[in-house]
């Protein structure tokens, strides 16, 4: 009797165990997704934060560059002998450069030169201002020839931060220094709180004083040295963390602390609620726990169909939700039947479509329009042509094309296969338009700065060579030139490389003004130079462009060199429709003719042939 009753119970001992097993390993799963979810949440803030950061150190690279050139620029003329007059005049010209670089954010350069204050934007002294007594001056001083960033402080009539950036000059003495509003910075902080859910965001500097806050009543004031318990232990905890995330009490809440460094002098902060981000992912996860361990006690079979489905909406949400972020405008277009559906409706589908979900080839040009300018709307209208789309497609997955749009900002348009019928045609397409404009202009930036000669600001060898390849590719014709100064080594042997550097600065201004803005101008190195001439085809107009040169290169003059005058020697090589040669000989062609003119004293011609 026994035996049986063991032998019956036997089963349902074996599916409690089974049961039990399969609770904790579910419970197991699930508090393995939430850690993740945990690690991932707090990594994307992190990550925000360290963006933040970016920008700020961005922001102050500006005026710090300004400082620097401007330091180096007044050095040399202090070693060229240059008045301070002639000094100030050179501060007002830069003002006014940095005025449209700067914009508003900026007050002018102003400093401390041998003996004397000189202001770049015309502000006059009061008589008992001593520079050398002003914090702008003390922090160049100490900071021994480095940019220094001076405490900033709280400008009571804006109602604004403000900051001093100075260097002291190689005299030891004298400084250069400007200020900048920090309202950039502070429309950082308080776009960052506009834009997500951050509780605060803050820069603080390392004396604990508040340099930008998402609550502008918060600017100024000094954490470390009179803030309350909450706000000492905030600065501190920033402090030891540096770089990282941590986290501190807060009156019945735990608050998540994201920092990133900057300069060694500021912190960059995050400042969010525990509960605000995690506390839903950790609702969520132990509901689903408790709904999905009782339904697997009810049913099983149920329970493992409701978790399939649910981890697919879940992967599905979260693909769209990615996707929505990246693109401005995304329809589902259905080439077999002619319809569109918006997934993410635009302006485009509501003034061309019309919430009629028809769509046809005839609407291509009415969609440009109302996309893309003049310039770029024939080649998105190529683009555009779904008689086409299929042989352009192909077997790819997506294509795409980059236009500017109606406020001239850069885009990029993706054709995406959804589905194909059973024979490979496209049934199904995915259309969506990404802005790329700030990419395209970091990318446009960096390819200046990599085609710009560092002390002539014109083309470097690469970026003018690129150019005229360019032109002889399209069979443009013109006339090259290649030129150097005559008896440049006896500048430097005699006056020194910074008497050369000016020459050289001076013979690129020279080029510049004698050429016509479409004519490229570059610098090979040294005292070397080209110029091609677009449309010139002939001896006789190539000498008119070069005696105008020699014109300009005539009023050149140096003070400081009284037995030397800038000269120079010039061959040149024409491409015309009858004569083509690859750059390669053009440039050797010119090279010898300019050997030719160094045979002459003063400025020489010689014409290859």
């Amino acid at each position: 009797m026994d035996t049986q009753k063991k032998k019956e119970r036997n089963p349902l001992v074996t599916l409690a165990v089974g049961i039990s097993l399969i609770v904790v390993i579910i419970l197991c799963i699930l508090y393995t997704l939430y850690m993740v979810s945990k690690d991932n949440l707090i990594s994307m803030w992190n990550n925000s934060a360290i963006q933040m950061s970016y920008e700020v150190a961005y922001y102050l690279n500006t005026p710090r560059d300004a400082v620097n050139f401007t330091a180096k620029k007044i050095e040399a003329m202090m070693d060229d002998g240059l008045t301070n007059e002639e000094i100030k005049d050179y501060l007002i010209e830069e003002t006014d450069v940095f005025s449209r670089i700067i914009d508003s954010n900026y007050t002018g350069i102003y400093g401390f030169c041998r003996g004397e204050y000189l202001d770049g934007s015309g502000w006059v002294e009061p008589e008992d201002y001593v520079p050398t007594e002003r914090p702008w001056y003390i922090a160049a001083k100490e900071a021994s020839g480095d940019v220094a960033f001076v405490k900033p402080y709280y400008n009571l009539q804006t109602n604004e931060m403000m900051m001093s950036v100075c260097k002291l000059l190689k005299d030891g003495e004298s400084v250069i220094s400007m200020d900048i509003f920090l309202d950039s910075i502070q429309e950082l902080e308080e776009n960052m709180i506009q834009s997500q859910k951050v509780d605060a965001a803050m820069l603080v500097d390392k004396s604990g004083m508040i340099v930008a806050h998402s609550d502008h009543n918060e600017i100024g004031k000094e954490y470390l040295s009179s803030g309350d318990v909450y706000e000492k232990k905030l600065v501190s905890t920033i402090f030891s963390t540096e770089n990282g995330v941590a986290s501190i009490d807060y009156q019945n809440d735990r608050e998540i602390i994201f920092c990133q460094q900057i300069n060694n002098d500021w912190y960059s902060v995050l400042i969010l609620s525990e509960k605000e981000v995690l506390g839903p992912i950790k609702y969520i996860y132990l509901i689903s726990s408790v709904v999905l361990v009782s339904v697997f006690l009810v049913f099983f079979a149920v329970f493992s169909i409701y978790l399939k489905k649910h981890k697919e909406a879940g992967e599905l949400e979260n693909e769209i939700r990615a996707i929505s972020d990246i693109y401005t405008n995304m329809e589902l277009i259905d080439l077999k039947n002619g319809k569109v559906k918006p997934i993410r409706e635009s302006i485009v589908y509501k003034d061309v479509f019309n919430s009629s979900h028809d769509f046809t080839n005839d609407r291509i040009e009415e969609m440009a329009e109302h996309l893309a300018a003049e310039s770029s709307r024939s080649m998105l209208i190529q683009f555009l042509d779904f008689n086409t789309i299929h042989e352009r497609i192909g077997n790819l997955k997506t294509i795409s094309h980059e236009y500017l749009d109606m406020n001239g900002e850069w885009n990029r348009m993706h054709f995406i296969v959804v589905e194909r019928e059973n024979d490979g045609s496209i049934r199904k397409l995915l259309w969506a338009i990404q802005s790329i404009d700030e990419d395209k202009k970091r990318q446009e930036l960096f390819k200046n700065l990599a085609e710009t000669d560092a002390l002539t600001h014109i083309l470097n060898r690469s970026g003018g060579e690129s150019r005229i390849y360019s032109l002889l590719e399209k069979d443009k014709t013109g006339m090259l030139l290649l030129l150097d100064a005559d008896h440049f080594k006896y500048v430097n042997d005699n006056y020194g490389h910074d008497m050369g550097d000016s020459v050289i600065i001076s013979l690129a201004c020279c080029l510049k003004e004698s050429f016509r803005d479409t004519d490229i101008v570059f610098r090979l190195g040294g005292d070397e130079f080209v110029a091609f001439a677009e449309g010139v085809e002939n001896e006789e107009i190539g000498r008119l462009v070069v005696d105008r040169l020699f014109s300009n290169i005539d009023k050149i003059s140096f003070p400081e060199m009284t037995d030397w005058r800038l000269r120079i020697s010039v061959g040149a090589v024409l491409c015309t429709k009858d004569n083509r040669e690859p750059f390669a000989t053009l440039y050797q062609n010119a090279d010898k003719a300019m050997y030719e003119s160094k045979q002459h004293e003063g400025n020489y011609l010689t014409f290859y042939r």
